[in-house]
């Protein structure tokens, strides 16, 4: 399983309503890189369009075959019944267990304590080490610390920020007063 991400230029709209506009993303094979932003921003439209559930109105993805894809809407009978933590581990464990080339993650990290956390980094952290590739939404930057290397910062369907998950925090901690952790919860 060596497979990437690239993403180009591309836009996708939803009715009238530009959800994405000129986004471009990369992402090599072992890597997770981190979608973060607001409601709204276009990360769950992102993911929609490299799941292959959305066709983009311009631009392109080159995506492999294999893709899954970990959302709210994707819960079978069993996880609807499960809290909200439980029914995303247990979805995310599922979607590694199928093997795909790419796993496409919609803001797991809510309703997550901090063991489910750990073990969720774990498992992905293996998933990767085997060449697999992960794109991961937040809302939070906090939440893609420890597990992202890369990160894209959508708001309002365009890309405000491209690099590395440390080059963020570095920004997000410039000039601010609050504990590092506090100024990470309000980064985003």
């Amino acid at each position: 399983m060596q497979s990437c991400i690239e993403v180009q230029a591309l836009a996708c709209h939803l009715g009238s309503r530009a959800a994405l506009l000129d986004v471009d993303v990369f992402v090599a094979p072992g890597q997770v890189h981190g979608l973060l932003g607001p409601r709204w921003a276009g990360k769950t439209t992102l993911l929609r369009v490299l799941a292959g559930e959305l066709a983009p109105s311009a631009g392109g993805a080159l995506m492999p075959a294999h893709v899954a894809f970990v959302s709210e809407a994707g819960r079978s009978q069993i996880e609807a019944r499960l809290d909200r933590g439980t029914a995303q581990r247990v979805a995310l464990a599922r979607a590694v267990a199928g093997a795909p080339d790419v796993l496409l993650v919609d803001e797991p990290a809510d309703g997550f304590d901090a063991a489910t956390e750990a073990a969720t980094q774990s498992l992905v952290c293996r998933y990767t080490a085997q060449g697999g590739v992960v794109v991961w939404a937040a809302r939070r930057l906090d939440a893609l610390v420890g597990i992202a290397s890369g990160v894209t910062l959508l708001a309002g369907g365009r890309v405000r920020y491209s690099g590395t998950v440390e080059a963020l925090v570095s920004r997000a901690l410039a000039g601010h007063s609050l504990h590092p952790a506090g100024a990470l919860r309000h980064a985003a």
